[in-house]
């Protein structure tokens, strides 16, 4: 290989940018130049005088400087030279540039830089855009508010429809439910079971991208009636992934049915959250039928005076429909447990009384069940129910949102449960 008489420094700078292989075109992006474009240079065959400074060094114009290996070539002298475009080494998207052989994230979608300085990004549905939460501001007198939530963001919606609901879409069984009634005389115009029993209903779990609200929203419903019916000598949270890990034919993270989360907690029972802790995936159940029942049996402690060692369980589930059966059944026995279709603008709810809107586009939908707390009305006489979704206190009112009532709004009446939580015979216990 022929040496250029050239300073030392120069091969140091060829290594640092790359030109020790041949002609490097990110050598522009570090010293645009000009440099051959400056003196009209282009020399035939080896000239060391057909140079210009670069840095510290020299770069060169000549036929020479374009060889396979050692190249020194100015950075413009493809393009002055030989009148060749300078390829497209990086692409400009939403404000930021990209390398070509590298990509760049759009939201959910992935973008890769094209020849041309063309821009490709995969065109997925995310979970949540600037337009759909823009489309929902804008409707005039909508009665609700979005905003955009980091969490939300950098994910599909399949995701979200996958991971953040998981309630599948409720079985014959419960659909062919006798519906109870209740008397629902003197029922006040707003009420919270959040208000009326503050210490005893249980704080709004987040699943994560866990698809279980159908076993999260019936414990907590669960929970919160063992503290209401104990008249709170068991206040208790009960344990979501007990039923998350043990409930057979159920897809666990991927979703399973109401029925069978209170099936097994009515046939089974389970462990408190304490003792049998949420982790957000569903992992092998660790309750062992050769050991029995007892609370013992799993280290575990009943609440302070409650001389208990078996199991929580509750009684078989029952259904209601009507607005002022669920309305009396809050009211006089604790929250209870609703089914809904969820709306791609759900997931953006940030206040106010939700409907879904047209901002959703035909997009795909999904079941989600959540605890219903209580009603109220505006002031313009808009009604709604109180609602705790299972997303953590981020999202919504600080975990809560409300929802139009009597309009069965995304099928929020249609499917509504609940149970009896079997309680300690108190008649036997110390007094606390």
């Amino acid at each position: 290989m022929a040496v250029r008489s050239t300073p030392m420094a120069l091969s140091f700078l060829l290594v640092l940018v790359g030109l020790a292989n041949a002609y490097d075109h990110t050598l522009k992006l570090d010293f645009p130049g000009p440099y051959c474009a400056l003196e009209n240079t282009c020399c035939k065959n080896r000239i060391d005088g057909c140079s210009l400074p670069i840095s510290t060094t020299l770069c060169y114009c000549d036929e020479f400087c374009d060889r396979d290996v050692g190249g020194d070539c100015c950075p413009d002298y493809r393009s002055f030279c030989f009148n060749e475009p300078d390829p497209v080494l990086s692409c400009l998207h939403n404000g930021v540039y990209f390398h070509k052989y590298n990509t760049t994230w759009d939201n959910c979608n992935e973008c890769r830089c094209q020849d041309g300085g063309h821009v490709q990004c995969d065109t997925d549905l995310c979970l949540t855009d600037d337009a759909l939460i823009h489309s929902v501001n804008s409707i005039h007198q909508l009665g609700w508010s979005a905003r955009k939530y980091d969490e939300w963001w950098s994910h599909k919606y399949s995701e979200g429809l996958r991971l953040r609901l998981g309630t599948k879409e409720p079985t014959f069984r419960v659909k062919s439910m006798t519906r109870l009634t209740n008397p629902s005389n003197d029922l006040p115009r707003s009420f919270n079971a959040v208000e009326k029993w503050s210490t005893f209903i249980s704080e709004v779990p987040d699943q994560g991208w866990c698809g279980a609200s159908w076993v999260l929203s019936t414990t907590s419903v669960a929970s919160d009636r063992f503290a209401i019916q104990s008249q709170g000598k068991e206040v208790v949270q009960l344990s979501a992934q007990n039923i998350l890990s043990c409930t057979r034919r159920q897809q666990g993270c991927d979703g399973g049915h109401l029925d069978a989360a209170w099936r097994y907690m009515h046939k089974n029972g389970v462990l408190d959250a304490n003792c049998y802790p949420y982790i957000q995936q569903r992992d092998t159940c660790k309750v062992q039928r050769h050991r029995g029942r007892s609370l013992k049996a799993y280290g575990c402690q009943p609440a302070h005076g409650v001389n208990r060692d078996n199991f929580y369980t509750v009684g078989p589930a029952y259904s209601l429909s009507r607005e002022a059966d669920i309305m009396a059944e809050i009211y006089h026995s604790g929250p209870v447990q609703a089914t809904m279709t969820v709306y791609r603008d759900f997931f953006s709810y940030s206040s106010g009384v939700y409907q879904h809107t047209a901002a959703n586009r035909g997009a795909a939908t999904g079941f989600h069940s959540v605890k219903l707390v209580g009603w109220g009305e505006e002031h313009n006489g808009v009604k709604y129910w109180i609602a705790a979704n299972s997303w953590g206190p981020w999202w919504g009112e600080r975990g809560y949102f409300r929802i139009l009532r009597g309009s069965n709004e995304c099928g929020i009446e249609e499917y509504v449960l609940a149970s009896w939580p079997h309680v300690y015979n108190y008649f036997n216990t110390k007094s606390i």
